[in-house]
């Protein structure tokens, strides 16, 4: 059944966690694409009439759908200001740092180390590390042996490695046969691993710009502003949360429920944000607009103006061609599987293929089922 035990469970591991690290990959993909069709068809049922698109709830848009997806919704406020900070300017929340999965706190007020809001990020990196590590670790176990048999050869001694490999005590020159098939073997190795330490950093960078080159950050922290605003209900911020109330058909405690696309309610809460009283100057002599929350964060409801352009073709346009772009990063998998495959097929004399790709296919399925179900709780 199995030639060689130890090989063949190595190789299925390795592409196991191949698969695994191709998932978050998918998965993006698949909700970008499941949002898309959402929006659209909300338009083919409501005719595509502006008046009735315009009533559509924020929890039915691209925008906020995907937004939520790709960022720790629950970890945004861990980034607002505090009120009582200073040197902060006209900015009520924490940048983005692209670079680190954790980041520090301290600028929220807080000495901690927390995740980065960038949830797709990290959910690839954990989900990759597996694989990274896995082949890092089984180069330099291969380098070790090439190095032991060169040792011995250089000594003129007989490798335990080159016995192992040939079954039997080898000369200097089965020996010298040995060292440079099994260079040979190393330096494909190292092109296999430093090909996926490559495209695994560009993968990573795609991700970042996905975040930096789109107003989704922008768009998120606004609608946490408001949800805080919506859901503590404070008197001395009533003039932005009638508004938002005034046009709620549900819930009237969530964001999610508000239809934020209507062009009346951008611009009431946009001349009520801009008229808000409450002004203050601080150290920069920036102006900027407190509303009062129990956790005493810096909201200002900043680029609230923007709202109509967050919902617009051209901002969602910007979000789906950095998605379209990191997904074409799936296809050089193709490389990582192809080779695990052929070794296993030679391994194995093409006893277990079907197996092997069924199991592949199960895993994949799952993963979609599972974000179907997602979704649709949602």
């Amino acid at each position: 059944m199995f030639l060689n035990f130890e090989l063949e469970i190595f190789l299925m591991v390795l592409l196991l966690l191949i698969v695994i690290s191709m998932i978050p990959l998918i998965e993006l993909k698949y909700n970008s694409d499941l949002y898309e069709n959402i929006e659209k068809f909300n338009k083919y049922c409501l005719n595509n009439d502006a008046k009735l698109l315009s009533e559509l709830d924020v929890k039915d848009t691209y925008m906020w759908n995907i937004s939520s997806y790709i960022y720790d919704y629950d970890n945004l406020s861990n980034f607002f200001y505090k009120r009582n900070q200073t040197g902060t300017g006209a900015n009520d929340y924490i940048g983005l740092n692209r670079n680190v999965a954790k980041v520090s706190s301290s600028g929220s007020g807080d000495d901690k180390y927390i995740d980065n809001v960038m949830k797709i990020y990290n959910y690839y990196l954990y989900m990759s590390l597996g694989f990274f590590i896995v082949l890092i670790v089984f180069f330099v176990s291969q380098a070790n042996i090439l190095i032991n048999i060169g040792a011995a050869g250089a000594a003129g001694a007989t490798s335990d490695y080159a016995i192992c490999m040939s079954g039997s005590a080898s000369s200097d020159t089965g020996i010298a046969d040995i060292f440079d098939v099994f260079k040979n073997y190393i330096y494909a190795l190292f092109v296999y691993v430093a090909l996926f330490i490559v495209f695994f950093s560009l993968i990573l960078k795609k991700l970042t710009e996905l975040y930096a080159d789109t107003e989704t950050y922008e768009y998120i922290m606004l609608m946490k502003e408001l949800d805080i605003l919506l859901k503590e209900n404070k008197p001395a911020n009533a003039g932005i949360t009638d508004i938002l109330k005034k046009y709620s058909k549900n819930k009237i405690n969530d964001i999610a429920y508000i239809a934020l696309n209507n062009k009346a309610i951008i611009s009431e809460l946009a001349t009520k944000a801009a008229g808000a009283a409450g002004a203050y100057k601080d150290k920069s002599d920036s102006v900027v607009v407190k509303y009062d929350n129990n956790e005493n964060y810096k909201i200002t409801l900043k680029n609230i103006e923007k709202l109509e352009y967050y919902n617009s073709k051209e901002a969602k346009d910007k979000v789906k061609n950095k998605i379209s772009e990191i997904f074409q990063f799936i296809y050089v998998y193709i490389i990582f599987l192809i080779i695990p495959i052929y070794m296993l097929s030679l391994s194995l004399q093409g006893n277990y293929m079907y197996l092997l790709f069924t199991i592949i296919l199960i895993i994949i399925f799952s993963v979609s089922a599972y974000n179907i179900y997602n979704t649709l709780q949602n």
